[in-house]
């Protein structure tokens, strides 16, 4: 179940701007690679060493493909596609590296996990602090 938050933002584009009210993800903690390898031991035969040193070298692989052009896909997640933005230049001889303004990493879900996402429920996330009041 996804956590959010209700916002209040200025909305200038549009046919009615001005004041308005929207949900946001409250992410009160990321997973950490630690959280990762623990859940994926508990749950499999693997040891935790294990996980980790295949995580670690998933990481390494993928970003090593990313770096050098490559898409890498995963059947059931999608795939990280490499994508820069460069500028357009009126001769083909002016374009070269220099160009290249940045480069980034897509992620486009597979068709499986973009329905799995779209199931997915929503909750608003309750912000009262405990403790000391």
């Amino acid at each position: 179940m996804i956590k959010y938050v209700k916002v209040k933002r200025l909305i200038q584009v549009g046919a009615n701007p001005g004041q308005k009210y929207l949900a946001r993800i409250f992410r009160s903690n990321d997973v950490t690679m630690d959280q990762l390898c623990e859940e994926i031991s508990e749950s499999t035969t693997v040891s935790y060493p294990d996980v980790l040193a295949c995580l670690k070298a998933l990481e390494i692989t993928v970003s090593r493909h990313v770096m050098n052009g490559e898409a890498v896909k995963f059947a059931y997640l999608g795939s990280f596609i490499p994508a820069i933005k460069a500028t357009a230049m009126l001769e083909l001889d002016d374009v070269d590296a220099s160009t290249i303004k940045t480069v980034r990493c897509r992620f486009n879900p597979s068709p499986e996990f973009k329905r799995s996402l779209s199931k997915t429920g929503f909750a608003e996330a309750n912000l009262e602090i405990k403790g000391l009041q």
